[in-house]
């Protein structure tokens, strides 16, 4: 029988009355931009079309786990056995609790009691888009992802969170750099194949500049946190204490550079997701309707006309998914 592969999403209901109070009863005086703004939290309807994606095209998948701070999505039905919530509680400590940083969530998530070894991370605004098999996520028992280097230019608070994880990573490979050549020159990333060529002089003289990310569904293992955690024992522990973002977090991208530095993944193609902001409502609608990205992310943003926005986006999801899932009351 082939290894199960499970699911884990975050969610947080924003418009929650209990959990606002318990935000601003929490939130320091002087939080950063990145914390204090709603748009970190806001929920504006992805999760339900996400789960309804992964049932019509994966629905070879096992369990799925959704991360939560004692709230359940009102239109879930809690009696599902393929649907389980999944308490901060189970997988914090209670002394860092609660916590309102998905850096630290992130990080923890290989705590959830029964999870597979080999699991795909979600965001809520990640959905699948096409038909997809189990070879689209694991190759045998190795992710798969892609090894393609950028340098890092720094724009905004998040950057920071960047930096930090590629001072952990550097500081691991100490000058070795490659550890292993698996996936640096793999055809699977077309044109973005000459950004690793433009970096090869600077990775060989002073160490791994950054990454393209994903923004997409992450295939990690367990065993990938469980290193991590051996390799940067103080700081994963000290990340634990962020309430809210801070400027020193570390996330669980640091995990998934930890696979690529290490060779432990299987190469695939760059464009397999697509990120689009949420007021780029055109680009949304061809994206779903084509199918060419095997997932899209649908990312919140700064924008003036939010709410007319998500109802076109609403729209679109429901148009492509219209049928309920099993995992709705």
């Amino acid at each position: 029988m082939p290894e199960k592969i499970d699911v884990v999403f975050l969610w947080v209901d924003s418009a929650d009355p209990a959990w606002r109070d318990k935000k601003a009863k929490y939130q320091p005086a002087k939080a950063s931009e990145a914390s204090a703004s709603d748009v970190r939290y806001r929920d504006y309807g992805t999760l339900k079309y996400a789960l309804r994606s992964l049932e019509k095209y994966a629905p070879w998948l096992n369990q799925i786990f959704l991360i939560t701070d004692q709230q359940v999505p009102e239109w879930l039905d809690t009696y599902s056995s393929k649907v389980k919530i999944i308490d901060h509680r189970e997988i914090i400590d209670d002394k860092y609790l609660p916590v309102f940083n998905s850096s630290v969530i992130e990080m923890n998530i290989d705590k959830i009691p029964g999870l597979s070894e080999k699991f795909v991370y979600f965001n809520d605004d990640m959905l699948l888009n096409c038909p997809l098999s189990p070879e689209d996520f694991f190759q045998g028992d190795q992710p798969c992802d892609y090894r393609i280097y950028k340098p890092i230019v720094p724009f905004e608070e998040f950057d920071h969170i960047l930096i930090n994880n590629g001072i952990l990573l550097n500081r691991y490979l100490d000058g070795k750099w490659p550890l292993s050549k698996k996936g640096i020159f793999s055809k699977k990333y077309g044109s973005d194949l000459f950004r690793n060529l433009l970096m090869m002089p600077y990775l060989k003289r002073s160490g791994v500049p950054g990454y393209v990310e994903p923004h997409g569904p992450l295939s990690l293992k367990k065993s990938s946190f469980a290193l991590a955690r051996q390799i940067w024992p103080k700081e994963i522990a000290e990340n634990n204490t962020h309430r809210f973002r801070e400027y020193n977090d570390v996330t669980v991208w640091l995990v998934r550079h930890l696979q690529l530095e290490r060779g432990e993944f299987c190469p695939r193609d760059a464009k397999f997701t697509r990120f689009l902001r949420l007021n780029q409502t055109d680009e949304i609608k061809q994206t779903l309707e084509s199918q060419r990205n095997g997932a899209i992310c649908i990312n919140d943003d700064v924008v003036d006309d939010y709410e007319a926005c998500a109802r076109k986006v609403d729209e679109y999801l429901e148009k492509k998914f219209p049928e309920k899932s099993s995992f709705e009351k």
